[in-house]
This record gives C-alpha cells, sequence and structure tokens, in this order.
C-alpha cells in the first residue's frame, strides 16, 4: 500500500510502499522507527507538518487562511505540554479501568510507593526513553488521591526552564504557588495555580537532556 512517511525528527517525507520504505531517512538519517506513516495524498492535500507555507511578509495579519507552524527555539523545552495526571480511589480497579476502556499501556514507576503506586500511562506507542514515538499523544499518570496536597484535579504537567521563574511570572499574571519545588523520581516539580484556577504541575528540563532527543527539537 502506498503511503506518505514523515520523520518525526527533521520532518522529511517519503512517499514509498510499505515493502520499499527507506531503513533511515534521506533528510536527517535517522533511524525509520521515527516515521509517522499516513494515507498518501497528492502534494495539495498534505498536511501542515509535513510541507507548511513559507512565512510572508507582507501577509495580511487578519487572514486566517492558515497558520504558519511556529519554530521554536533550539536548547529550550520551556512550555511543553508533557504529562497528564489524573488521581484515583483504587489503584487496581483504575489500572483496569483505563486499559480495558482505551487500552493504555499501564506500570509502576519506577521506585515507587507500593502503598500508593504512582502509575505510569502509555496512551500510544513509544520509545525507549519513555517519550511518544510520534506526536499524537502523551504520557501520563494515575495518582492516589490520599497522597493529594492541592485539592484539585486532574493537572497536567508543563515542562519549564526553571521553576522559580516561571512561579514568580505565573503570580504576576494572578496565579499562586499551590507546592514549591520538590523531587519524585528523580524530577524537580513544583505545583502552581494559573491565572484561570487551573492547577499545573511544573517539570523542570533536566540536566540529564543532550538537546539531541527529537522531543528537544526547535522544529
Amino acid at each position: 500500500m502506498l503511503k506518505l512517511y514523515t520523520c518525526y525528527k527533521c520532518g522529511f517525507p517519503i512517499k514509498a510502499d510499505d515493502r520499499d520504505v527507506p531503513p533511515r531517512c534521506p533528510g536527517c538519517n535517522c533511524s525509520s522507527e521515527w516515521f509517522l506513516a499516513e494515507p498518501y495524498n497528492e502534494q495539495e492535500k498534505r498536511r501542515i507538518h509535513v510541507d507548511p507555507p513559507e512565512p510572508e511578509e507582507n501577509r495580511d495579519p487578519m487572514n486566517i487562511d492558515y497558520h504558519v507552524a511556529k519554530k521554536f527555539p533550539y536548547g529550550t523545552r520551556n512550555g511543553r505540554l508533557r504529562r497528564f495526571v489524573f488521581q484515583y480511589s483504587d489503584a487496581d480497579r483504575a489500572k483496569k479501568n483505563y486499559e480495558e476502556l482505551f487500552d493504555w499501556d499501564i506500570i509502576p514507576s519506577e521506585g515507587t510507593d507500593p502503598e500508593h503506586p504512582l502509575l505510569y500511562c502509555a496512551t500510544g506507542p513509544g520509545n525507549a526513553n519513555w517519550e511518544p514515538r510520534v506526536p499524537s499523544f502523551i504520557y501520563g499518570y494515575l495518582k492516589d488521591k490520599e497522597t493529594d496536597e492541592t485539592g484539585k484535579e486532574p493537572f497536567f504537567v508543563i515542562e519549564v526552564d526553571n521553576i522559580e521563574k516561571t512561579i514568580e511570572k505565573a503570580e504576576e499574571f494572578g496565579g499562586r504557588l499551590i507546592k514549591p519545588r520538590f523531587t519524585e523520581c528523580g524530577n524537580d516539580y513544583a505545583i502552581i495555580e494559573d491565572s484561570e484556577g487551573n492547577a499545573l504541575y511544573l517539570w523542570e528540563t533536566p540536566s540529564t537532556v543532550t538537546w539531541k532527543e527529537p522531543e528537544s527539537q526547535g522544529g
């Protein structure tokens, strides 16, 4: 079957039959596990992630026929939505519910408390570094309600360059700090309530990031 393969790392489009998919991307040489496959359409029907239009200096700002994909700066993952956090009352029941309801893959996080396990949820195909293989889903956690200190749910995890600076900025816009910096499973977090009352985990980019990971590319 003829398909359009798009390299998740560099965006290189490849038109190929299932049997003729190249083992590596012609654009950046990454392995084919990073390819996003979709039914082949003609050039003019391609999605924006495959061949986005170039910015036009004189484009009418009131013309919203298309939105050029933003190129995020290299060397920062600030502002990326990385995880969700749902709470449970019964770990076994919650695990069975999401496995049967949505076919999620759920395992206990490394070093988790067996009495109040933090369960890791993969909602789609992933890579060895626990990141999505394609940018159409995110990972998440199931967390025991008994360990909650905020009275709010659900949460989303936003990655930031610096926790303290992000807290200061959130407070400038009317948000507030719920829980200051803490470490869990080797990662640094804080919890804030934003200007609209939404509770968010702030996850500071780990020092182990190499900036070569697909999820680190600025686009």
